[in-house]
């Protein structure tokens, strides 16, 4: 059986590790010369977020066999709101390293795995379609589900990611939300030591020559004078597929549209997509059928998108003073009936937010 992999990204290596675990070694196309190169964006799972009553950590590990091992905990997270800021403190979920480094989530994935990777290569899908028996295409972005036909865009976003220098507590994060310089979306910054961090802007609508304007107003407004290293911008959109199966391709990952337009978070479901691809093929399963959860999860999130479009920095200020509230933070953070299950009820009291 051949197989071809286009990108190896979370979702592509993970659908290589568990066909190779099955004895069918695939063919991997990267157009980066190694493994996570240039990868600016640390990754971090909330436990409010997660699709099961268990952590990222133990889910994997369990559901898989896959155990990988995150950068540290995430204990506490700041909110930073024009004129309100809550922080919340528990066990919120995990941060995890990206990109080159040595324990990153590609690298855990990829250590040990005996893959024909071949490195500096751009393929075009019409390229291998006809020459492998399946084809997985794990690009990360949207180029081959518009060919397909598959595609429907729900959210486009301009994205600036730094290296930055300076004192950081290694399980703690923060977020800004303001409309004058990230719109609808966020400004967060994560460690990846106690002397460096990523910190990010996102900002929708605009194109990738405004990201000036929006990256300096940020600096200006919230006084930050992080030392900068390298920076690096991304233009992606968030999307849906009608399918994430056409003939011998598969798409897994953002291709499938498993990114949630909320927050941007795509890790784990990228992950699970190119694992449940493989069992896919191996089994004869229905992919359609093995990802429906992820999408409907999505979907779900896609609730708190909708609501957070229309709040400006008034309704943002009531929304972190809401989250600040003792009663509110036990019962989102420390409820299991919340966790992960029951988000039009969380979506309700977005909702009621902008009402007040």
């Amino acid at each position: 059986m051949k197989i071809a992999i286009i990108g190896a990204g979370l979702a592509g290596l993970a659908c290589a590790r568990e066909l190779i675990k099955n004895g069918i070694y695939p063919t991997i196309f990267e157009k980066k010369s190694c493994i996570g190169k240039d990868y600016l964006l640390s990754t971090t799972t909330l436990r409010i977020l997660d699709r099961s009553y268990r952590t990222s950590v133990k889910y994997l590990n369990q559901r898989y066999n896959l155990k990988l091992k995150p950068f540290s905990p995430l204990r506490e997270i700041t909110m930073i709101a024009p004129q309100r800021q809550t922080v919340v403190r528990g066990k919120l979920g995990y941060i995890y390293m990206r990109g080159e480094e040595e324990n990153s989530l590609e690298n855990q994935i990829a250590r040990g795995l005996n893959a024909n990777i071949l490195f500096d290569n751009f393929v075009d899908i019409n390229d291998v379609k006809n020459h492998f028996d399946y084809i997985i295409a794990a690009t990360g972005n949207e180029a081959i589900p518009k060919t397909l036909g598959v595609w429907t865009p729900t959210f486009n976003v301009c994205l600036r990611a730094a290296v930055v220098l300076g004192d950081f507590k290694t399980d703690c994060v923060k977020m800004w939300v303001n409309t004058d310089y990230s719109k609808s979306c966020y400004g967060y910054i994560s460690p990846y030591s106690t002397k460096e961090a990523r910190l990010l802007l996102t900002v929708d609508n605009i194109t990738p020559y405004e990201m000036d304007y929006y990256w300096n107003k940020f600096f200006n407004e919230e006084n930050l004078s992080y030392d900068i290293i390298e920076t690096k911008d991304i233009e992606y959109s968030i999307g849906t597929t009608s399918s994430a199966k056409a003939g011998n391709i598969y798409l897994v990952g953002n291709c499938a549209g498993l990114i949630d337009d909320f927050l941007g978070f795509g890790a784990v479901n990228a992950i699970e997509s190119g694992i449940l691809a493989a069992k896919s093929i191996v089994k004869g399963l229905d992919y359609n059928e093995l990802i429906k959860p992820m999408k409907k999860h999505v979907t779900k999130l896609h609730e708190f998108r909708k609501a957070l479009n229309s709040f400006d920095n008034k309704d943002l200020n009531r929304l972190i003073t809401f989250l600040g509230l003792p009663v509110v933070k036990q019962l989102i953070y420390n409820n299991p009936l919340i966790k992960g299950k029951n988000f039009s009820f969380i979506a309700r009291m977005y909702n009621s937010i902008k009402n007040r």
